[in-house]
């Protein structure tokens, strides 16, 4: 036997070693993977770490979903075959066939706008995906990291599935602020990425109680948050307070008008300030404002109103979502305002300008976007 003989079957023995390796390791990560799905589930992700020093009568936001749900399975990482983009009409009508308590599909969404928008896709997703049992999965969000306890282990754990997201059918809302009820049925075979705004209550109300606690702030923002608030009820400590979120800014440019965006007026302000005056005759209200200046000039001035320094958004938020009441306008930012206070919200009751291009993304009424127990003014 020559040498080059020697060395050709010494290269196959090699490459027949190296195939072999490759297959052991394929065949093993498999069995682990598979030994994983059976472990894993969706309200260990959810789960307060071992570290809280949290006591047993106060849930984490981390633990909310845990006693909701008992996922026992969990899909391969693997994406499926891919799937065609299907519109909102060409999604299925029919109701998930899936066991109660198995989560096997992703539900995707891909994060825009600002904070006021990222908490409204986030619950909305969250609250089809518990309806659905699907595994939720963020995409490129600019805000919630910083903003929810639990966003970033929530996004972590299921950051593997996001293969799957590039090959889901679509099911887009016919409009941003109404309620599409046909998201809350969709293929149970697909996987699917919804969007694109959902600002509708009615995505998560079924679930609302869970929803809340996942939309915990971070103990940053609660810390500065409260300092501003203490110093407030220290400063007025036998009057209500009530938060006033006045946007006007880039809604008062031009082309936001000829769209349709409502413009908030001082006539709103100082009847919704006299309505909780009536109510609450040393109140004192405290302004968050994009346009500080326009208020001053606009709004009936004295020892009762209180301007607020601006903190980065989310701390605003919590501020004024923090206080006894609130007067909201118009936006996200304001809605979440009203939605996390605990006391008597108002709002503009005109805010829909009907035949605008905006005035159309809404219901005649707004109920779908409106929350139950708000008062129009």
């Amino acid at each position: 036997m020559n040498r080059q003989t020697i060395t050709r079957l010494f290269g196959a023995v090699c490459l027949a070693s190296i195939v072999f390796s490759v297959y052991v390791i394929q065949h093993k990560t498999l069995l682990t993977t598979a030994a994983s799905a059976r472990s894993e589930c969706w309200p260990l992700f959810f789960a307060s770490p071992s570290s809280s020093s949290s006591s047993s009568s106060e849930r984490s936001p981390l633990s909310a979903l845990s006693s909701t749900f008992s996922v026992t399975s969990l899909p391969s990482p693997s994406p499926p075959p891919p799937s065609p983009s299907l519109s909102l009409e060409n999604a299925s009508s029919k109701p998930p066939t899936q066991s109660s308590n198995s989560f096997t599909r992703v539900l995707c969404v891909y994060f825009t706008g600002r904070l006021g928008n990222e908490l409204f896709e986030y619950a909305s997703t969250l609250g089809l995906a518990l309806t659905l049992k699907r595994l939720p999965v963020f995409l490129g969000s600019q805000y919630l990291p910083f903003t929810l306890t639990s966003f970033n282990q929530t996004s972590a754990s299921f950051s593997r599935f996001q293969n799957r997201c590039k090959l889901s059918a679509r099911a887009s809302e016919v409009s941003c602020c109404k309620f599409e009820e046909k998201l809350t049925r969709l293929n149970s075979s697909q996987d699917f990425t919804i969007g694109l705004y959902l600002q509708s209550y009615r995505y998560f109300q079924d679930h609302e109680a869970v929803i809340r606690q996942t939309l915990t702030f971070t103990d940053e923002i609660r810390s500065e948050s409260s300092k501003v608030v203490q110093e407030l009820r220290q400063n007025h400590s036998t009057s209500p307070l009530i938060g006033v979120h006045v946007r006007r800014g880039d809604l008062a440019s031009e082309p936001n008008r000829k769209l349709g965006y409502p413009q908030v007026s001082s006539d709103y302000l100082n009847r919704s300030m006299a309505f909780f005056r009536s109510r609450y005759p040393d109140c004192v209200f405290v302004v968050g404002s994009d346009s500080p200046e326009w208020c001053k000039e606009n709004i009936l001035s004295g020892h009762h109103v209180h301007y607020l320094t601006a903190h980065s958004p989310a701390v605003d938020m919590h501020v004024l979502s923090s206080l006894d009441h609130t007067v909201i306008t118009f936006g996200t930012f304001s809605w979440w305002i009203g939605f996390f206070n605990a006391g008597t919200t108002v709002y503009m009751k005109d805010f829909i300008v009907n035949g605008s291009w905006l005035g159309g993304a809404f219901n005649p009424d707004g109920m779908d976007y409106i929350y139950p127990g708000w008062i129009p003014l």
